[in-house]
């Protein structure tokens, strides 16, 4: 038993001896870059909302514990459509990738963003913060034929 103890000692001190190796020099390399994502992970980290056309329709969403309010929005195709998106508790996105729409609300504020959908259809919206689209955040945009 000693000579097993005395090589699990041996094998500790060298463990430790490699990880102190490892410290902060000088030459040290850079962490890599986390991978490219549709979805965001910090907040403020979105950009800006898209532009919104004169004219356009107002349409209200809120966002609240990983939901949409209204879950489904009913348009006219070429119709221009603003989403006057609220947070009502963290921050939220409301985004449509076919339409490059995209529309970011801080914590408890309301914002504002624009789009048009062409072509009669449906398009999925959902949030692009980290895991509230896991989460179920998202909806459906229809466009009827005008």
């Amino acid at each position: 038993m000693r000579r097993s103890s005395f090589s699990v000692v041996v094998s500790l001190v060298a463990l430790a001896g490699l990880f102190a190796g490892c410290g902060d020099g000088d030459d040290a390399e850079e962490p890599a870059a986390p991978a490219e994502s549709t979805e965001h992970s910090v907040p403020g980290e979105h950009g800006g909302s898209s532009d919104t056309a004169d004219g356009s329709r107002r349409i209200a969403v809120s966002a609240k514990s990983f939901s949409f309010d209204p879950e489904e929005i009913i348009v006219t195709a070429g119709e221009k459509v603003a989403i006057v998106l609220t947070s009502k508790d963290i921050e939220h996105d409301f985004t449509i990738d076919d339409l490059d729409a995209h529309v970011v609300a801080e914590a408890g504020e309301t914002a504002t963003g624009g789009f048009r959908a062409d072509k009669p259809g449906r398009y999925s919206f959902y949030c692009a913060v980290s895991g509230h689209r896991q989460a179920g955040m998202e909806g459906t945009l229809v466009a009827k034929a005008s």
